[in-house]
């Protein structure tokens, strides 16, 4: 019997995909958001478990992010990332009301729904001719879009474990197709790890995982040098600057500013450019005073280092704008949350090393949109998959965010 936690998820998420992809202004959608949502709330009351520690934990990022506000009291980011540990808890606490057949049905509605409105986003774009220039009605760039598909690996993977052989292929299939249309690289590629298998964390599963990703690697490789070598080049791009001798010249180039024009054009490919603004960005941090490398030059601080370009990589913006600390802290966390989901649930690792390894390649968490987006459905699965394992019978260790 469906509660009225899944109707309020439903309906929230449902409203979100609308915003998300079709309403252009970001601040309108924000509020309009979370006022829905404080709605629904009133309205269906749902009854929240309440995890003791998420709490707590939520209370400190609030707190670190009122610091951060405190910094720099005009920057609306802060304003908006600060509604995030809130929404946090409270998907999670949703997700502890839902039992595992409720829970599907919700993941399987969403994952449908996602499919039609990117299509119809897809088409949309397609229909204004904004497609042949690499760009998508109400995304800022191609690599949000794709980050967003690739959120959508959480709820995927979920259907997956419990659908059919036949269903699982068509979705996968499917999922890897929408990460080619997206046009970012980094998805597409990031995406075929749709079709890897964890089943525990022992030194030859290990092993066999990297052989995997590297045989997948070498055959999408192939298959883009074939079909598509537009993409092709822009991966291979950073191999062709290093083969050809060209690495320390980049690295002089990175820390005089000199650019990169003395590249050729197929060595100056996105991926290149990723390093380079990487080596900028390492030679600032290294020559900050030392309270600005503790502690960073807060939100948005990374306009100082290069004429206001991300450094498109999420913990190198954590290093420059909330300095050591949270970088070591968040890198401390993200170690932990591997070992632990490898360790008690290995078919998660996959999506976990999928959105960290995005991370690396992309600015995400600055755009509210897409991490309200994760935030939602990750709380929402760890709920879920702890109130699994808080009913299995056999009492064995399971998955979870946070310690028991």
């Amino acid at each position: 019997m469906k509660s009225r936690r899944y109707y309020l998820v439903l309906a929230i998420v449902s409203f979100k995909f609308v915003l998300d992809f079709f309403v252009p202004a970001r601040d309108v959608s924000f509020v309009a958001f979370n006022g829905m949502f404080a709605l629904l709330l009133l309205i269906l009351r749902p009854r929240l478990h309440l995890n003791r520690r998420l709490v707590m934990a939520a209370t400190l990022v609030t707190v670190f992010l009122v610091l951060q506000l405190c910094r720099d009291p005009a920057n609306p980011i802060a304003y908006k990332l600060l509604t995030l540990p809130a929404l946090s808890v409270l998907m999670y606490g949703v997700g502890r009301e839902l039992d595992e057949t409720v829970a599907l049905r919700l993941f399987r509605m969403l994952t449908v729904e996602f499919l039609v409105f990117f299509s119809a986003n897809y088409g949309l774009s397609v229909a204004m001719g904004l497609t042949k220039d690499r760009e998508f009605w109400n995304f800022e760039h191609p690599n949000l879009l794709g980050s967003y598909v690739l959120v959508m690996l959480i709820p995927v993977n979920y259907v997956l474990m419990r659908g059919s052989p036949r269903s699982n292929a068509l979705l996968r299939a499917i999922f890897v197709a929408i990460a080619y249309l997206t046009t970012s690289t980094g998805a597409l590629l990031l995406s075929m790890a749709v079709y890897m298998k964890a089943r525990g964390f022992k030194v030859k599963h290990v092993l066999t995982l990297v052989a995997s990703a590297g045989i997948f690697f070498a055959v999408g490789m192939a298959v883009l040098g074939a079909l598509d070598r537009t993409v092709y080049d822009k991966i291979a791009a950073p191999f062709l600057v290093i083969y050809s001798g060209g690495w320390d010249r980049l690295v002089q180039a990175a820390q005089n500013g000199g650019g990169m024009t003395y590249l050729s054009s197929e060595q100056q490919g996105s991926f290149t450019w990723r390093i380079y603004s990487y080596l900028v960005y390492t030679f600032y941090v290294v020559k900050q005073d030392s309270m600005a490398m503790l502690f960073g030059n807060g939100i948005g601080g990374y306009v100082k280092v290069w004429n206001g370009a991300m450094p498109h990589n999420d913990f190198i913006l954590l290093l420059v704008d909330f300095g050591v600390v949270s970088f070591i802290s968040v890198v401390w966390l993200s170690v932990h949350l591997i070992r632990k989901v490898a360790l008690c649930a290995p078919a998660w690792l996959f999506v976990i090393l999928v959105l960290l390894l995005r991370l690396t390649g992309e600015n995400n968490i600055y755009s509210y949109y897409l991490v309200s987006h994760a935030v939602i459905f990750s709380s929402l699965i760890a709920g879920v998959e702890m109130r699994r394992d808080r009913r299995e019978a056999s009492g064995a260790a399971g998955f979870s965010y946070l310690p028991a």
